[in-house]
């Protein structure tokens, strides 16, 4: 459908529309969409690229062309004749009325308003009696009722025509440029709210900025400013498209049909009712991001400073319990939350502290955030507002969403106490419903519960924790000897389960090694919001992550023991069978023959009982990507660590103890190699001596 809505364009403005066009559109609630019903979408206005990409979306899914009243000046830009082709109209248009009218009576086009009727760059929204108010330069003006105007008038006029209350057809369909054929649609009009979200809002020199500044001469300030902001937004964000349940017209209308009201008192009488009724959907129905959650906390909270874990956590909870409140919220939040509150640098998290540190709205202590509110609420003018405190720009967006609003409220009325248990009680629930539900999907198949689930040994006689992670493949139930013993000698211990283990290898398959770093990253925060100091004891592929863990800044980490850790592999079904494998399965997906492709090999493990019998390629694929990361990371590690080999390690190379002892930073570091042939050493009836030897480790470190 693209080549005939881009014909007659020159290379450089197809250059531009193929990257507007091209942009990160997530639409949800296609269902929602009336197949034969004549329709107008309403949707509010935040930037110029939205009357493009959403016509377009739309036009793409259901084959039918979206009209949109656009201004004139756009037309007289580059996107002119890609917005004609599209079905779009200027503002000045002698017949606009009557066009769109034809076109909602016979429903041969769809026509897209935006009721705000401008952009509204700042989002500052407001509730007025029974209307909406949008607020410009500190004015308010009402959003306009023409959507309902086009949808109530045309509904009426079919009524009339089918109701032969018509008195000349002729007249009527000359009115409306009826041709021959065209026929009144006896489906009713339907209104459509569309809520157009972004995930990120960011400001500054972008593509379309450089190649406008190029291609084209006397560039206005405004125009400039809007691709500042507009094309970050097409290149970099993601723009979340929520189409809402269609609003029919026959309801509203359906107790004044048997009056004899003229069409004007009519219209009169419903057209705020009908507005209120389709903004309160679209502005309801924000899709709430991080930005957002960020922004209102710095509003709401209460106080001139914040502690910087604090602040982490009540974002985290919030988020949370938006997701519980089934409220609409931006599907990224989804991903890597835990990185957020598990003391490490969390992308998002860090794009806007520094947009707000920038703009003077946060100034950074060292454990704490001193909040300058009189900045954040600094609304400048409508066109400069988005370059100058794009946080304002999102604050405004969140503030109208009342049940958001509540939470963020009653979540920072609580003490730093009760914050910190509801965090600790959270990840708790939600790492035994991870492994339940892990379990529960491969249930056939799945490990006895006791060997797949995380447990924690208590002990009253210290405030130290030793976090004992598994190894590839296995189960919290391969650290269970070593866990008791050192529970014996004072120490509280708790195994987490990684991602993916403990259940089945089709389980596993289906994790990455990102997912079971993100369970250790969730043990330590759990142990530190319990424990004063933590030490990190990884066995094998943990190993791996106990040295990746050393990356937090986590204070209460002092040291961290690695067995046996897997950064070479020694074993020859990996090192050679794997890349064989992976040679004959591209051989049979070029001939097209996946049937014969192979997806495992068999593992023969010294402990089958919690280890899996198979490894899936994508697993070992996995475990090569963490062992790459690792070594990369070596260099990075500081403090103490006791390095355990097996001199015959049948599955790790024992090269991998003296990379890792020599490669670390750490000033305090020991290695220990024992005369041993296996590779789970942690288990058997030698493994006292090794036990004693990490016990006296933890001990120096410790105090305990």
């Amino acid at each position: 459908m693209r080549e005939d809505l881009l014909i007659n364009t020159s290379g450089f403005v197809l250059n531009i529309l193929e990257k507007v066009l091209n942009a990160n559109i997530e639409i949800k609630g296609i269902e929602n969409i009336p197949k034969n019903n004549p329709r107008i979408f309403v949707a509010n206005h935040f930037t110029r690229m939205e009357a493009m990409i959403v016509p377009y979306a739309l036009y793409n899914l259901t084959s039918k062309k979206v009209g949109v009243i656009a201004d004139d000046s756009l037309f007289e830009t580059y996107f002119g004749t890609f917005l004609r082709n599209l079905g779009a109209m200027r503002k000045s248009e002698p017949n606009r009325d009557q066009i769109i009218f034809k076109d909602l009576l016979t429903a041969k086009k769809d026509w897209m308003i935006f009721p705000e009727g401008r952009m509204v760059k700042a989002k500052d929204i407001s509730k007025a009696g029974n209307h909406y108010c949008v607020k410009i330069d500190g004015v308010c003006q009402k959003v306009h009722t023409g959507s309902s105007y086009f949808a109530i008038e045309s509904e009426l006029l079919r009524e009339d025509y089918f109701n032969n209350k018509i008195k000349n057809i002729k007249k009527f369909k000359r009115k409306y440029f009826f041709n021959d054929e065209d026929k009144v649609c006896q489906e009713e009009t339907m209104v459509i709210p569309i809520n157009i979200s972004y995930s990120k809002i960011r400001n500054g020199e972008n593509f379309l900025t450089n190649m406008a500044i190029k291609f084209l001469d006397n560039i206005g300030k405004h125009f400039l400013e809007e691709l500042k902001i507009e094309g970050n937004l097409v290149l970099n964000s993601k723009i979340t498209v929520q189409i809402l349940k269609p609003i029919s017209i026959k309801n509203i209308l359906k107790d004044i049909y048997e009056k004899e009201l003229n069409h004007n008192n009519i219209f009169s009488k419903y057209r705020y009712q009908l507005t209120y009724k389709f903004m309160e959907k679209i502005y309801e129905n924000l899709t709430v991001n991080f930005d957002h959650i960020f922004a209102l906390i710095l509003f709401l909270y209460p106080k001139k400073n914040i502690k910087k874990e604090l602040f982490k956590r009540l974002i985290y909870l919030s988020i949370n319990e938006i997701k519980k409140n089934c409220l609409t919220y931006d599907s990224n939040l989804n991903q890597n939350m835990i990185n957020l509150i598990s003391f490490e640098k969390y992308k998002p998290f860090e794009e806007i502290l520094n947009i707000a540190i920038k703009d003077g709205i946060i100034v950074e202590q060292e454990d704490k955030y001193i909040i300058k509110k009189s900045n954040l609420l600094d609304s400048y003018t409508h066109h400069t507002i988005r370059l100058k405190n794009i946080l304002r720009v999102i604050l405004n967006e969140i503030l109208i969403i009342d049940k958001v609003n509540l939470i963020v409220k009653q979540l920072i009325s609580q003490s730093e106490k009760i914050i910190d248990k509801k965090i600790f009680e959270l990840l708790k629930i939600e790492e035994i419903y991870e492994f339940e539900n892990d379990r529960v999907n491969f249930l056939k198949e799945a490990k006895p519960r006791e060997v797949g689930q995380p447990f924690l040994f208590e002990s009253n006689k210290s405030n130290e924790c030793v976090i004992a992670l598994h190894g590839f493949s296995s189960a919290p139930k391969e650290v269970y000897n070593i866990s008791k013993y050192l529970h014996k000698k004072g120490f509280n211990v708790y195994a987490p389960r990684l991602r993916g283990h403990g259940t089945s290898p089709k389980d596993l398959k289906q994790t990455t090694w990102q997912q079971w770093y993100e369970s250790v990253s969730r043990a330590i925060t759990i142990a530190s919001l319990k424990y004063e100091k933590i030490h990190i004891l990884g066995f094998s592929t943990g190993g791996l992550l106990a040295l990746l863990s050393t990356k937090k800044t986590n204070c209460k980490i002092k040291s961290i023991i690695c067995i046996n850790a897997a950064l070479n592999l020694k074993d020859i079904r990996l090192k050679t069978l794997l890349p064989t494998i992976s040679f004959w399965n591209d051989l049979v997906e070029a001939f097209n023959a996946n049937k014969y492709a192979k997806e495992f090999v068999d593992n023969f493990s010294e402990n089958p009982t919690v280890n899996y019998d198979k490894y899936y390629i994508d697993s070992i694929e996995q475990l090569d990507e963490l062992m790459h990361k690792t070594k990369k990371s070596l260099q990075d590690v500081k403090i103490p660590i006791y390095i355990v080999q097996a001199k015959n390690d049948p599955v790790v190379n024992p090269i991998s103890a003296y990379e890792i002892y020599d490669k670390i930073q750490s000033t305090n570091k020991e290695l220990l190699i024992l005369d041993l042939d296996r590779h789970i050493i942690i288990n058997g009836n030698d493994t006292y001596i090794l036990f004693d030897k990490i016990y006296n480790f933890l001990k120096k470190q410790g105090n305990t």
